[in-house]
């Protein structure tokens, strides 16, 4: 596979060359900002954004940078699984006694651990950006950036991921925001001059500039209506309040498939396992924490 440029307008840039530590090898970078503009030809709709958006209102945005469309999934698939499992035992256990028991012994402790695994895991804060003020805030490893929406640096980049001899997946993609020490603003000191945090990762392209077009959108034009019910399953609350006017059967069924399918935004709601704004920030919003 040849190490190609990306295929969007911006220009290349050398900015990861002034990292004092790569952690991977990246392949046609591009700097997406100052200023930030658009992917030409793409859209900026919110739809199917909701694995990458904690929060949204004409204030401000919250965008995940963390386990995003794998951990949204990863459960309700391990759910299915072991309902399908426990069935299909439950079904031979009509013609050989035990046969459930034995499964239940083996896969309930299995279950168990997964879930208790996404419950206690740490939530990471998300990258907030303030429309109002023009500001984006960024949470490293306990230091919190402050940074000027007209000086964001975010780039578009590349990796070859490989997965054994010989075997090779296609191109993931990566946008990643840097951070410079002079954006310091709260938390511990910055260990180097420059660092930079990962915005968003697919292994589609066009997905990642879906994403970059609809932040740029949303801080030049605020949200627009379709945006609240394209992100109506971003978090518990706006999924629970997308629930007004339904009848008590529906609104059983969606708790019911919240709870079985999206676990992870209740875990996120009421787990207390969670890293939080410094009060610094929450002076600035609020004690507004979206994960």
């Amino acid at each position: 596979m040849s190490d190609s440029p990306l295929s969007c307008d911006f220009p290349e840039t050398d900015i990861e060359q002034q990292l004092e530590k790569r952690r991977y090898r990246t392949y046609g970078q591009r700097l997406a900002s100052p200023p930030a503009l658009k992917v030409t030809g793409v859209s900026d709709s919110a739809e199917d954004m909701g694995h990458g958006v904690a929060h949204i209102s004409g204030r401000f945005i919250d965008i995940r940078t963390a386990f995003l469309t794998l951990r949204i999934g990863l459960l309700p698939i391990i759910n299915l699984f072991m309902v399908f499992v426990l069935f299909f035992a439950w079904i031979i256990d009509q013609f050989y006694t035990g046969v459930f028991a034995a499964s239940a012994v083996l896969f309930f402790p299995l279950w168990a651990g997964f879930i208790l695994y996404e419950a206690f895991f740490p939530f990471t804060l998300p990258v907030r950006i303030d429309r109002k003020e023009g500001f984006v805030y960024v949470g490293h490893r306990g230091t919190f950036y402050r940074i000027p929406w007209s000086e964001l640096e975010v780039t578009f980049s590349y990796n070859l991921q490989y997965f054994g001899s010989g075997v090779m997946w296609d191109r993931q993609y990566y946008s990643h925001i840097f951070l410079r020490d002079k954006h310091y603003f709260c938390g511990k000191t910055p260990k180097s001059s420059l660092q930079r945090k990962r915005i968003s990762s697919y292994f589609k392209e066009d997905h990642l500039y879906r994403k970059w077009n609809f932040i740029v959108r949303y801080y030049h034009e605020g949200p627009l209506e379709e945006d609240f019910v394209n992100l109506e399953t971003g978090n518990y609350e706006s999924y629970v309040q997308g629930m007004h006017g339904k009848s008590v059967a529906a609104s059983a069924a969606d708790y019911l498939s919240l709870v079985l399918f999206m676990p992870t935004m209740v875990w996120a709601r009421f787990s207390p396992f969670k890293y939080k704004w410094p009060k610094e920030i929450e002076a600035i919003f609020g004690k507004a924490n979206y994960y």
